[in-house]
């Protein structure tokens, strides 16, 4: 399945929290420091944003393992899983 960029703004108006990392390697790969950009929806699932291919997975872990992954399709798809786990009723 090809999955759609999302932008970095985008994501951060959803709720998601950036964390910068140290990584040499990927400074002198990419021209930029590693960072995370991620939103919990839950203990066990939470979506990741990709900096280098702009992307998003859901991603299903326990106790630090990933135990699945599912791609995000599009902007459209994100805002809709994320209004499933984070609106309330």
């Amino acid at each position: 399945m090809k999955q759609d960029t999302i932008k970095y703004k985008d994501v951060i108006e959803l709720g998601f929290k950036r964390k910068e990392l140290d990584d040499d390697v990927f400074v002198s790969q990419h021209g930029y420091g590693w960072f995370i950009v991620t939103k919990k929806l839950s203990k066990t699932l939470y979506l990741d944003w990709d900096c280098a291919d702009r992307t998003v997975t859901l991603i299903r872990n326990k106790k630090s393992n990933i135990l699945s992954r599912l791609p995000i399709k599009n902007l459209d798809n994100l805002k809709d899983i994320n209004s499933f786990f984070t609106d309330k009723i």
